[in-house]
């Protein structure tokens, strides 16, 4: 977005918090075994994690390093959705998960604009008087990544 001529970037993470705790399976891991202990309502064995979780902890590790480095970076400014409970999947949602997002954004915005860290659309600056304010650069639109 910078190599674009953005100023300021700002990126919301909708990502729910991942666990990323270390798991031991020892050494090998036999299907049988793995089968035995599922059917067994009294074995303590960790659940051995599906193909679909793995392929998410996959992405999750990949994307971890450019998050950090989002949340650094001078001009990106960053907001958490407060959306970690609803799972990726969970489309039946969207309206009560647009809602909450939609509200937590409009709450952080406020405080970024009362802080001073939004930039001001028009050429004099926020203190530009109303009617008469120039707008920099071309037309406002949307950029994503």
């Amino acid at each position: 977005m910078f190599s674009m001529g953005a100023s300021v970037v700002i990126a919301a993470d909708v990502g729910s918090i991942e666990d990323n705790s270390p798991r031991n399976f020892g050494d090998s891991l036999s299907g049988w075994w793995l089968v035995l202990n599922r059917w067994n309502p009294f074995s303590s064995v960790h659940n051995i994690p599906a193909i679909p979780e793995i392929q998410s902890r996959l992405a999750y590790v990949s994307s971890v390093r450019t998050l950090e480095e989002a949340k650094v970076t001078r001009g990106c400014l960053y907001m958490q959705m407060p959306v970690q409970e609803y799972g990726t999947l969970q489309f039946g949602k969207y309206d009560e998960i647009a809602k909450k997002g939609y509200q937590a954004a409009v709450e952080i915005l406020d405080q970024w604009e009362d802080e001073g860290k939004l930039p001001s659309l028009t050429i004099d600056g926020p203190n530009a008087e109303k009617g008469k304010a120039v707008r920099k650069g071309r037309s406002a639109r949307r950029n994503s990544v």
